[in-house]
């Protein structure tokens, strides 16, 4: 894990989204995020140098495989934020909604 994911993780961390580092998987069940041009000054806001860098931090810490189609849809949303994949942009991770019926 490169420093930039361990200051991600350390953060989830003292925000109750994780327990500690070997329960990084359990992530996509709780977080949710946004990619925007700018950071929310939140302690879950974080940059990214570009989609690559973002898909490894998935990879590292999602259960799920990240498949091409997903990275498609990665970068899909990068663009209609109207900022270019290959370029820094910021995820805004927040807690993820459950519809409880």
């Amino acid at each position: 894990m490169n420093d930039h994911f361990k200051n991600i993780i350390d953060s989830l961390i003292k925000n109750g989204f994780i327990e500690s580092e070997t329960n990084v998987k359990d992530l996509g069940r709780k977080l949710d995020f946004k990619i925007t041009q700018y950071s929310l000054n939140t302690d879950l806001s974080f940059k990214f140098l570009n989609s690559d860098d973002f898909i490894n931090f998935l990879n590292y810490s999602s259960s799920e495989e990240i498949t091409s189609e997903k990275i498609g849809l990665i970068n899909s949303a990068i663009l209609e934020q109207g900022l270019d994949p290959g370029d820094f942009f910021y995820v805004n991770f927040y807690k993820k909604e459950v519809n409880e019926l």
